[in-house]
């Protein structure tokens, strides 16, 4: 969480050229609040699959589709169509079935799967539509960049709580740390940039449901090439999921058309 933070202030300094306005040193208060928030959502969802099973976490974080219409119509006042409620509707559905498991889920891990993904979900949701609100005035390479050095900034804190370098790698998790951590930031930039530049955080919440179907792809890839024959899903499993993923295409299409 810590190096997520740190990564991602320092892959947001490149927007830095895309200029803006500075506005008063009073309104400094937005991008600290926003990246306070950013922290928050990381570690919520983090401790949702430490705690918790990632097969009931990631469901759950999907519900973001619909929350984000919801209190979009509290925040920023957006008026949201009935066919945008569908699709929404549609990708939450969608995002269940596609992470559909065989496994039996113990009832200490989905109790926590659950308190902490709907607090993620509900974090990162304020996230993006305070973004889509406050942005615009000062640009994404004012807004941004200071948004994500408040995060690290605040991420310091978490520091007495972290492993330490040689802790890691003993554990022989560097390489993957910090791989995990390059996403974590691409992933990062892509959506509060198109959030900022663009706004509309709910069909972008849409569209960024497709990484349900992507993440199943990629397990199963995986499995395959490792030839992990006990992780292989059963064919009603795969059904569920080709369902969900084809129900999560067609809320993007109806959202976008």
């Amino acid at each position: 969480m810590i190096l997520t933070c740190w990564v991602s202030a320092v892959v947001f300094t490149l927007l830095i050229p895309l200029g803006g306005t500075m506005q008063p040193l009073e309104l400094l208060w937005q991008p600290a609040v926003i990246g306070a928030l950013f922290l928050a959502g990381q570690y919520f969802m983090f401790m949702a699959v430490r705690l918790g099973d990632v097969s009931i976490a990631a469901p759950v974080l999907g519900l973001k589709v619909l929350i984000v219409p919801a209190l979009g119509l509290l925040v920023v006042d957006n008026e949201v169509t009935s066919r945008i409620w569908l699709a929404a509707l549609l990708a939450m559905i969608g995002v269940v079935l596609v992470q559909s498991n065989d496994g039996v889920v113990e009832r200490r891990k989905i109790v926590f799967s659950v308190i902490f993904s709907l607090l993620g979900a509900l974090t990162m949701t304020m996230f993006d539509l305070w973004i889509q609100s406050w942005a615009p005035p000062w640009g994404a390479g004012r807004f941004l960049p200071l948004t994500f050095a408040f995060s690290a900034l605040f991420a310091v804190g978490f520091l007495p709580l972290a492993d330490s370098p040689r802790q890691i790698r003993e554990s022989n998790a560097t390489k993957v740390l910090m791989l995990g951590v390059a996403l974590m930031a691409v992933q990062a930039i892509g959506m509060t940039f198109t959030l900022a530049k663009f706004g509309d955080a709910t069909r972008v919440n849409i569209v960024y449901s497709l990484r349900g179907i992507w993440g199943v792809v990629f397990t199963w890839l995986l499995a395959k090439r490792l030839q992990i024959d006990s992780s292989q899903p059963s064919h009603r499993i795969m059904l569920l999921r080709l369902v969900g993923a084809m129900l999560i295409g067609i809320a993007v299409i109806v959202s976008i058309v």
